[in-house]
């Protein structure tokens, strides 16, 4: 599968359901609040809210579910190093043991608990990039910094570089794929040999990837500066959204399970 493809994190994935219609501030703030559940979390029970919620804005939204298992392809390696970590190396009540290789009973526990929130933190982010475009998830994070333009922080600006870093991820991973079967074809042996080999075949993908990325930067200034984008000018927009229905059933939804995880950590 292409780079650009196994990479889904913030790419926009078009419908016309109530989640991708629905207010990109809300979503965002949402999206916030349900990650700060996750790390408030302190068991894997604890995650049920949560989940839940998740569930109901991922079939509301109508996006395949292929999608969002494509979003956890670039973090496998993350989720199966860590789990095998907590597995191997906590200590605790001892369920089965190889010569010095042990398994715990919190070590299972620990795992599957760091495992579920890899795997929500991953689908949160996918779920708002996916059913958000670029342009109102800019206006979004404009919107959340726009109290500290107060105090000289120029919360338009930086919304506008999230944004684009964000675009250019996909941009960057296709062009990089080009580049490697262009050396390829070439003769050029990438990824095969010892890890100094391995390492020193990358020095002919790096160059034109710096060279084209460079150019890409350079050509989108010129192109924001011709249709008269100015550092710290008033913009306005195109599109008004207004405050919906479903909008409110999101930030309840939100809420409530924020407010199941912190209950159940507190009293259960």
């Amino acid at each position: 599968m292409a780079l650009s493809r196994s990479f889904v994190l913030g790419q926009h994935y078009p419908g016309t359901s109530a989640v991708h219609q629905s207010g990109a501030l809300v979503k965002l703030v949402s999206t916030i609040a349900l990650m700060i559940g996750v790390f408030v979390a302190t068991k894997t029970v604890q995650y049920i809210p949560i989940v839940l919620l998740l569930a109901v804005g991922i079939g509301v939204s109508r996006i395949p579910l292929r999608f969002f298992a494509r979003g956890l392809k670039p973090i496998l390696f993350l989720i199966v190093l860590t789990v095998v970590v907590q597995v191997f190396f906590t200590p605790g009540t001892v369920i089965w043991q190889f010569w010095f290789v042990r398994i715990t009973r919190e070590g299972l526990g620990l795992a599957g608990f760091i495992l579920c929130r890899l795997v929500l933190l991953t689908l949160v982010s996918v779920l708002l990039t996916a059913s958000t475009s670029p342009i109102e998830l800019t206006d979004a994070v404009s919107d959340l910094l726009k109290p500290l333009s107060h105090i000289g922080v120029p919360s338009a600006e930086i919304a506008l570089v999230m944004s684009i870093a964000m675009r250019f991820v996909p941009t960057i991973l296709e062009e990089t794929e080009r580049i490697i079967r262009a050396q390829v074809s070439r003769g050029a042996r990438i990824g095969e040999g010892s890890l100094v080999v391995r390492m020193k075949s990358f020095i002919p993908i790096l160059i034109p990837l710096f060279v084209s990325s460079f150019r890409r930067a350079d050509d989108l200034a010129v192109a924001m500066e011709a249709r008269g984008f100015r550092v710290g000018s008033p913009r306005t927009r195109y599109h008004a959204r207004h405050f919906q229905s479903f909008d409110a059933f999101i930030l309840l939804g939100t809420a409530a399970a924020l407010s199941g995880v912190i209950l159940w950590r507190l009293f259960l």
